[in-house]
C-alpha cells in the first residue's frame, strides 16, 4: 500500500508539472502560427504595393491626365453626393464589405476576396497616375511619400486588412461560372484574431475618412 501511495503522488506531480509546460507549448504553436500569418499579409501587401505603383508609373506614362475623373465624378454624386463623413464612410463601407463578401467564395483554392483586391489597388494607381480625382489640383508626384500624405493608400489598407480578416470564412466552392457548391457542414465562425485584423480595419476606414473629409 505504502508503494501504491508514493506511486499515485509520483503520478500526480509529473502531471501538475506536465500541464503549464503543455499550455506554454500552445502558446508558442500559436504565436508561430500568427507570425506566420502577418508575415503571409505583409507580403501580399508589398505585392499590391507594388501593383499600385506599377499602374500609376504606366498610366502616368501612358494615358492622358483625368482620363478616368468624369466617371468618377458621376460615381460620386450617386453614392455620396455630399463631402460629409457619413457619406464618404458608407461609400468606403460598399468595398470594405465587398471583400469580405467574395471571401464567402473559394476560387481555384484560394479566397474570392483575392481576385477583387488587387483591381482595388491597380485602380488607386490609375487615378494617381492620370489625376482623375473628383476634386482634382496638381499631379501628384511620383513618390513614396504619398502612402502617408494621401487618403487612398490607408483606405486600401483597410480594405486589405478586411481580406486578411475574412480570407478563411469561405463557404461556398465556386466551379464554374453560375456553378456553386457548398462547402459541407462548415460554418461562419470568425476567430479572435479574424475580429483583430477586422476591427483594425474598420479603425482605420474611419481614421482615413476623419482625415480625408477634415
Amino acid at each position: 500500500m505504502p508503494f501504491d501511495t508514493n506511486k499515485e503522488q509520483v503520478i500526480r506531480e509529473a502531471f501538475r508539472l506536465t500541464k503549464p509546460a503543455a499550455y506554454i507549448g500552445r502558446l508558442e504553436l500559436s504565436f508561430r502560427e500568427q507570425m506566420r500569418r502577418l508575415l503571409s499579409f505583409l507580403t501580399l501587401l508589398v505585392v499590391l504595393v507594388i501593383l499600385m505603383f506599377g499602374a500609376w508609373y504606366l498610366s502616368r506614362t501612358c494615358l492622358p491626365a483625368g482620363i478616368l475623373r468624369g466617371y468618377f465624378v458621376r460615381l460620386f454624386s450617386m453614392r455620396a453626393g455630399e463631402f460629409t463623413f457619413w457619406t464618404v464612410f458608407l461609400a468606403n463601407l460598399l468595398p470594405f464589405f465587398g471583400v469580405q463578401f467574395m471571401n464567402l467564395f473559394r476560387v481555384r483554392k484560394h479566397a474570392g476576396g483575392l481576385y477583387i483586391l488587387p483591381v482595388l489597388w491597380i485602380l488607386v494607381g490609375v487615378i494617381y497616375g492620370t489625376n482623375s480625382f473628383v476634386f482634382a489640383a496638381e499631379p501628384l508626384p511620383f513618390s513614396i511619400p504619398i502612402l502617408w500624405e494621401r487618403t487612398g493608400f490607408t483606405e486600401l489598407l483597410a480594405y486589405t486588412l478586411s481580406y486578411e480578416a475574412s480570407r478563411d470564412w469561405a463557404l461556398w466552392e465556386q466551379q464554374g461560372l453560375g456553378q456553386v457548391r457548398r462547402l459541407g457542414a462548415r460554418r461562419w465562425s470568425p476567430q479572435a484574431e479574424d475580429m483583430a485584423y477586422w476591427f483594425a480595419g474598420l479603425l482605420l476606414l474611419v481614421f482615413s475618412v476623419a482625415r480625408e473629409v477634415t
